[in-house]
């Protein structure tokens, strides 16, 4: 594969507006907008706030990873041969961009409390719920950790899934990425200016650049070996 310069060019330029444009406050009114509107129906809309409680908590996560996981096997197995050990050193280089990003997410020098932390009047799920253990507050909130697997997952989605796949990915992981910025724990730009910044110039990267090519044909014999052992190879 050849470098894309025009694509990696513009993810590039797309992740710097974004990061700029909420560190120079332009997304500050939205920002509170956001929070006030969904803290406000925690106390207003009868369920609302047990809903929100449990969509929070760490088994959901999990859970969530596992279906996220369920989509990449689901793919895989209806290759074969070289084409599903591929898909393994998919699942491989999405682990490592994750950990990658959320190492320079807490590297940046920014120190970001959540909106239930800046606003102590605010409805907490904690609080409303308290038989639920639900995160609802974070000291430092920029970028969102738990934003950074989804988007990650939803960059490789969108370049390595077939189409038919996204119509259902998408929609899920956009919804399924609310839960934090719906309990306070995050601010909606936590997730919108930090998180998909870092997935945008990791996919530069990956897609644009003969980089992930590389790194699939370095990876792809000793998972070929691996599958064959357990007879996974298809």
């Amino acid at each position: 594969m050849r470098w894309d310069l025009k694509g990696w060019a513009a993810l590039h330029v797309l992740a710097f507006l974004l990061f700029f444009s909420w560190l120079l406050g332009y997304w500050q009114e939205l920002d509170e907008v956001v929070f006030w509107w969904l803290n406000g129906r925690l106390v207003t809309v009868s369920g609302f706030a047990e809903l929100v409680a449990f969509v929070n908590q760490r088994w959901i996560d999990a859970a969530v990873a596992v279906l996220m996981a369920g989509f990449v096997f689901r793919h895989a197995w209806q290759l074969t041969g070289r084409e599903r050990a591929r898909i393994g050193c998919l699942l491989l280089l999405m682990a490592a961009c994750f950990s990658l990003q959320a190492a320079v997410g807490k590297a940046l020098p920014i120190e970001r409390p959540s909106p239930t932390l800046v606003h102590e009047q605010a409805a907490r799920v904690s609080v409303l719920v308290p038989d639920i253990k639900a995160k609802d507050a974070s000291g430092d909130s920029f970028p969102s950790d738990h934003g950074i697997g989804f988007a990650t997952f939803l960059l490789f989605a969108c370049y390595r899934f077939p189409r038919r796949y996204l119509y259902a990915v998408v929609p899920l992981v956009l919804a399924l990425a609310m839960p934090r910025v719906m309990s306070g724990a995050h601010w909606f730009t936590d997730f919108i200016c930090g998180s998909i910044p870092l997935a945008l110039i990791t996919g530069a990267w990956l897609f644009h650049t003969p980089l992930a090519y590389r790194l699939t044909e370095v990876m792809l014999t000793p998972i070929e070996k691996l599958l064959l052992r357990w007879r996974l190879q298809g």
